[in-house]
């Protein structure tokens, strides 16, 4: 047994778990179930979640007892080294003589104490939607995220060239137009004249758009007469010539091209990258890498080098393989589960392609660009269907207001199938929509009464501060509304979209209860009254997870029976030096709402006594250091 003390404990354990005693064995009692039959999934409105009683007034447990994999009780320490010395003793069987047996009671208690030297332990954080794959390469690949210029990013990329060999691919990332000091589209003259020599691919920010210089597109076989393919284009100039600008599904065609790590590099590079996470608290992962990211972890599973536990989706091209191999949504083992397909409504809005029901600003001589619908309702559906029937859940991107009318649409004329599946294969089928940043008002009920989970990124709207200018304000869109959605009884998962994003959770929650720059600047502040408490963004990240991938009875809080996954950090985020009791009424209230939201949002200043007060308290969780990360019972990283 292992008795993690001398803790603040925040269990974030729901009201059903509370009931019980807190002190006891797992032969004694289990966690409450949350509801995943088929009734409660998506296919009708889901039913209340159970609330938290957590009371931020009185004194917090300090240790955890943990036994194998699982949680065996949560109290003080002295309450917790008696249930271990009752559970270490050992029962030995004497044989008399006459075969009549005699027991006696050894005491041996053999237990590891593990100090937390008077830091938090917080339920383990899942990131419910990253690119584990793309996140390996981007610390491998030139980064371009903090350029300035067309000009900066060229001498980067040369100088890059310049360290390797002549004709080898240079390859990277993090360009975004609309923080260059020119916001105008790069094309491919610069990259011609200054690196002829190498075939160049950089993605963008959000890796939607390539730009690619000639010997790149002429490796790939694409000249001015290549047509555009279904869902994306090769941008082109007055004159009907490439301008290296690759967009949405076309750059596929670039892609397949650009030469892949080997698989035993892959692993090593997913290795490192799993202890990046690990460091920053996460226990888990909802991965959107496909089939190399399905490769990749089960390497690492089969060599027992995987630390933390990752649900695996799926993307179109692989359905087929999936339904022939017997893929379910909800299969696997503890540490690698199956998920569902993801599919792609629209792009992204930095890219101007996310697809709105008004148009972009012209830029660049675009007119009436409203995005690109990268596949039409009836396409979204079929592929759909497909899959559901097979007991296949599905995630469809969808950033744009019009992408997101148009899925919803589609999970609508989806329910009979779901509901067939569900009994069919007697799990729910949890569909989602990734992203969901721009929301059509009268959309923005319909995600709960048609049971979608809103799988949402908080980073995604203080990184795009400088971006939302280009978004038609007479729309009155629901724009990154966390709030609106849990208010309405949706259900809210919370993640990344790394390397979009960084994958650190914290800063997550400091955008969640700020919606201003990372650097903490109150001005950039953008629709404060839609910002959550730090206690909501929590759970968003722990339960919303949980409950996305099934498993909302093992995973999400700590109590007795649950998976031991938790982390050891040094800042508590539930309560601050100097916070007004408002304040820490106002935490305890969302400790204790709906985990589907069912609290009204609070004022902008989500009951701090002022906005100092709320940014105080949300750069001090911003900055919060990992001391440890358990999963599964084992310490997989240590500061």
């Amino acid at each position: 047994m292992r008795l993690f003390s001398n803790a603040v404990v925040r269990t974030f354990a729901p009201r059903a778990a509370s009931s019980a005693p807190a002190l006891s064995t797992p032969a004694s009692s289990t966690p409450a179930s949350i509801a995943s039959d088929p009734s409660a999934s998506n296919s009708d409105t889901p039913a209340a979640a159970p609330t938290s009683t957590v009371d931020l007034t009185q004194p917090a447990p300090d240790a955890i007892l943990v036994d194998g994999e699982t949680i065996v009780a949560i109290g003080t320490r002295a309450e917790l080294l008696d249930i271990a010395a009752a559970q270490s003793s050992t029962t030995a069987a004497l044989a008399s003589a006459g075969g009549v047996g005699a027991t006696t009671v050894i005491p041996g208690l053999e237990i590891d104490e593990i100090d937390c030297g008077g830091q938090v332990i917080l339920p383990g954080f899942v990131d419910g939607h990253i690119h584990s794959i793309m996140y390996a390469d981007s610390l491998t690949d030139l980064d371009l995220s903090q350029t300035k210029s067309l000009a900066e990013a060229v001498a980067l990329i040369r100088e890059r060239a310049d360290s390797l060999p002549v004709g080898t691919w240079v390859v990277g990332s993090g360009w975004d137009l609309n923080k260059w000091e020119d916001p105008s589209y790069p094309d491919r003259t610069l990259l011609d004249a200054e690196v002829p020599d190498h075939p160049v691919a950089m993605w963008s920010l959000d890796l939607h758009t390539l730009w690619a210089n000639a010997h790149a597109l002429e490796i790939a076989g694409i000249d001015s007469t290549t047509d555009d393919p279904s869902g994306g284009s090769f941008v082109r100039d007055d004159d009907g010539q490439l301008t290296g600008l690759v967009r949405e599904d076309a750059t596929d065609l670039v892609a397949r091209f650009i030469p892949e790590p080997s698989r035993e590099d892959q692993v090593e590079r997913l290795a490192t990258t799993q202890e990046l996470f690990l460091s920053q608290g996460l226990t888990g992962i909802h991965d959107f890498d496909g089939i190399s990211a399905t490769l990749g972890w089960n390497d690492l599973h089969e060599a027992g080098r995987q630390d933390m536990r990752v649900t695996l989706f799926l993307r179109s091209p692989e359905v087929p393989w999936a339904i022939e191999t017997g893929w379910h949504t909800g299969d696997g083992d503890d540490w690698l589960q199956c998920g569902g397909l993801k599919l792609f409504s629209d792009g992204a809005l930095g890219s101007h392609t996310s697809h709105m029901s008004s148009p972009f600003p012209e830029t660049d001589g675009e007119t009436e660009n409203f995005g690109i619908a990268q596949m039409t309702e009836d396409e979204l559906f079929d592929q759909a269907h497909i899959a559901t029937e097979a007991g296949i859940s599905v995630a469809i991107h969808a950033i744009g207001d019009q992408a997101n009318h148009h899925v919803l649409a589609v999970y609508e004329r989806l329910q009979g199938t779901t509901r067939a599946a569900e009994e069919k294969f007697g799990r729910p089928l949890r569909h989602r929509v990734e992203h969901a940043q721009f929301i059509q008002p009268s959309d923005v009920a319909r995600f709960a009464e048609l049971g979608v989970l809103a799988s949402m990124q908080p980073r995604h709207c203080i990184s795009d501060l400088h971006l939302l200018h280009l978004i038609d304000e007479s729309a009155q869109l629901a724009a990154y509304a966390w709030p609106d959605l849990l208010k309405a009884g949706a259900h809210v998962v919370f993640g990344s979209d790394g390397p979009v994003e960084p994958a650190n959770p914290f800063a997550a929650i400091y955008a969640a209860m700020t919606r201003a720059d990372i650097s903490g600047e109150s001005s950039t502040t953008f629709q404060p009254h839609r910002r959550l408490s730090a206690v909501e963004a929590i759970r968003l990240h722990t339960q919303g997870p949980a409950f996305a991938a099934g498993l909302e009875d093992r995973r999400g809080y700590l109590a007795p029976g649950m998976d031991a996954d938790f982390i050891v950090v040094d800042t508590d985020p539930c309560t601050a030096e100097g916070l007004s009791s408002d304040a820490l009424n106002t935490e305890a209230a969302a400790q204790s709402s709906d985990l589907n939201g069912s609290r009204t949002p609070t004022d902008s200043l989500l009951g701090y006594d002022s906005e100092e007060a709320l940014f105080a308290h949300a750069e001090a969780i911003r900055d919060t250091r990992v001391a440890l990360t358990v999963v599964g019972g084992e310490i997989r990283y240590r500061a």
